[in-house]
């Protein structure tokens, strides 16, 4: 059912492609249409294909653009420059008008402007964050990629191409705080050849020895008073746990590997502390026999 009301639309909604598909148009009653001649906006559409084709806002060049670009990022340049031209060329219009009127007042020519800024001849900057220093990730603030804070990246982690993110550095290196790269870790270890190094060397080849020649010298004697009073079979245990301990001493120089740093402590702790157990227990037996 129609009605007899008459609209007087702008030319926001009157050229509208898509209001007189929508059903039912018709019975809202006459519209009549204002609209202004559709003029091409000479040099649009290479704009939108060119600052739409490359990225923006990420370094100082680029961030001129950046409040023209970042509110749309979403759009393809065929969706911009498919819109209805009577929405954007009101903008260039206005635009226009405002960079001639400047222009004129400024008494632009060729090459500059007659601007004076203020009594210290310094030109404004209007920037919404300024660039962060080196070593520093941008912390985006808000939806515009030109508004962020600046933190430090810290230890074990360096910047390189992304401004928003630090990159960890690999297991093998190292880096301090606001790095821009890693650096290899160095390895330092005591070669062999070292004499403080063959000093020890030589000194717990004669432990070895010397407990060694104590247990053949304890089997001999096994049967005597003097042996079992010791430990007995115990002894050869101690004997035993002592040359083993003192083996872990001869991984501590050399190219250091994984298993050469387990072999350093794992028998040292293992076999020393069973000797230390067999030394509680002959203490604890000779204690009790004297009762």
């Amino acid at each position: 059912m129609g009605t007899f009301e008459v609209w007087i639309a702008l030319d926001t909604w009157s050229l509208n492609k898509k209001l007189p598909k929508m059903k039912e148009i018709k019975n809202i009653g006459t519209v009549l249409g204002v609209s202004q001649p559709v003029v091409p906006i000479p040099g649009f559409n290479d704009f939108i294909y060119s600052s739409k084709s490359q990225p923006h806002c990420e370094n100082t060049e680029q961030s001129m653009l950046c409040s023209q670009v970042c509110n749309c990022s979403g759009l393809s340049p065929e969706d911009v420059v498919s819109i209805d031209p009577t929405f954007s060329f009101p903008v260039y219009s206005a635009v226009y008008a405002v960079a001639h009127a400047l222009h004129k007042v400024l008494q632009c020519g060729v090459a500059k402007c007659n601007v004076f800024w203020n009594q210290s001849g310094k030109v404004p900057i209007s920037v919404c964050s300024p660039e962060c220093p080196t070593g520093y990730v941008r912390k985006q603030d808000g939806i515009h990629k030109c508004c962020f804070s600046c933190i430090i990246c810290p230890n074990r982690t360096y910047i390189n191409k992304d401004p928003y993110s630090c990159i960890s550095c690999k297991d093998t290196e190292w880096s301090a705080e606001g790095s821009t790269s890693c650096n290899q870790r160095l390895v330092e270890f005591i070669p062999f050849t070292d004499s403080g190094a063959i000093l020890i060397m030589l000194g717990a080849g004669a432990l070895v020895g010397l407990t060694l020649a104590v247990s053949v010298l304890f089997a001999v004697n096994y049967n005597t008073p003097v042996v079992r009073s010791a430990g007995g079979p115990m002894c050869f245990l101690i004997l035993g746990c002592l040359s083993l301990c003192s083996i872990s001493v001869f991984f501590y120089f050399g190219q250091p590997s994984v298993s050469s740093c387990v072999l350093r402590f794992l028998p040292f702790f293992l076999f020393y502390t069973v000797c230390l157990a067999c030394f509680v227990v002959s203490f604890v037996s000779l204690f009790f026999s004297g009762f």
